[in-house]
């Protein structure tokens, strides 16, 4: 893959996997419905929960990344030609970063409570992320990220 195409396929792996894996145990363990489960009832129960809340917190941190670098890409674009207005670049990115905060709450807070209709919601915002982030995958192809260090001796 060229330039960091790795954050955005990294995070719908891991946001697809964190879904499946909990999915998988919950159903092996008895704990959800393997026909129409809430998804909420994935994270319920240990041992299903445990893993539910620990990778949902890790792709919300890779979705906050993601974030952060499609608006440092679209700051770059701006540079050359006005792609977008710098208010509505970090109006998106604030956007962004709330809905990250969001799933990390998700995460660390399990709901117990289920009704259908938040099962069908829930089922729709995990493949939506899913297919919004593969979108990014295109812009992240031409961009390098390099980090740098530096140690001081302050003897």
């Amino acid at each position: 893959m060229q330039g960091s195409a790795f954050i955005p396929s990294f995070l719908v792996v891991w946001s697809s996997a964190a879904f499946i894996l909990s999915y998988v145990i919950a159903v092996l363990s008895g704990h959800v419905d393997p026909l129409v489960p809430y998804i909420s009832d994935t994270g319920t129960n240990p041992p299903e929960s445990g893993v539910f809340g620990f990778m949902i917190s890790i792709a919300a941190f890779l979705g906050a990344v993601t974030m952060y670098a499609k608006y440092k890409i679209l700051e770059k674009q701006n540079e050359l030609a006005q792609f977008m207005t710098p208010l509505s670049n970090a109006a998106s990115l604030i956007i962004g970063l709330m809905g990250c905060t969001g799933m990390g709450i998700v995460a660390t807070f399990q709901d117990y409570t289920a009704h259908l209709t938040s099962a069908i919601c829930e089922w729709i915002v995990a493949f939506t992320f899913i297919c919004f982030f593969l979108t990014y995958i295109k812009d992240f192809q031409g961009v390098t990220l390099t980090v740098s260090t530096e140690i001081h001796d302050f003897r």
